[in-house]
């Protein structure tokens, strides 16, 4: 069974990210999507607002698509949050479960400097989503990488596959929306009711009055 898992700090999920995860979802007939919420990330700036707060505002949006699962497998594990050791633990706990780790194109471009990068290939298959316009910047490295494992059909069987996927994504950036956040501009129309409203309850990312 191929299950997806799109990983991030979602600091704030928005509705590019469940856009984005639905969309993977109905094009490859993915029996559910499970957002990974990364706790303590190794290759990128500490997330602004806390684990719980951000686990709940994922929790909130993922109740609000079917099919679509908040997994707190990070949060539950000690240390840096890294990708390899998140798959390691699924393919040790469920057999039988094809992990698709799903990644836009310039997260792929920097894979090279993740965790043990090129193990991931042994755990799962890499879904790579290219906007239409997407430049693709890979290093020699990746390229090698393509050419081996790279593929233009999807087998529902095996990991170690590379698989480009060009569909017509939402380009939301969480940076941005925390700084129109604490600059008092509206951002209703980019985050999911319910997430809006937690972080009105609870005065995320420097909120002013009445924001969202």
């Amino acid at each position: 069974m191929l299950i997806g898992l799109y990983g991030g700090t979602f600091d704030p999920v928005h509705l590019g990210h469940t856009n984005a995860a639905m969309q993977v979802k109905d094009a490859l007939g993915l029996s559910q999507v499970h957002l990974v919420l990364a706790a303590r990330p190794g290759h990128r700036s500490e997330p602004r607002e806390s684990e719980e707060d951000r686990w709940r505002m994922l929790c909130l949006a993922c109740e609000e698509h079917d099919g679509l699962f908040a997994d707190d497998t990070e949060l539950r594990r000690d240390g840096t949050s890294y990708t390899y050791d998140t798959l390691a633990g699924i393919g040790a706990k469920k057999r039988g479960i094809i992990p698709c780790w799903i990644l836009g194109q310039d997260a792929f471009a920097t894979l090279p400097s993740w965790y043990r990068w090129r193990d991931l290939l042994g755990l799962c298959n890499l879904i790579v989503v290219e906007r239409p316009g997407d430049v693709r910047k890979e290093g020699a490295e990746l390229s090698a990488l393509c050419a081996q494992h790279e593929v233009d059909q999807l087998t529902e069987t095996e990991v170690g596959q590379v698989y480009r996927l060009h569909l017509p994504m939402k380009q939301l950036s969480a940076t941005q929306i925390r700084a129109d956040i604490a600059a008092g501009n509206e951002v209703q129309h980019l985050l999911a009711p319910r997430v809006c409203a937690y972080i009105n309850e609870h005065q995320l990312y420097g909120k002013s009055e009445n924001v969202v």
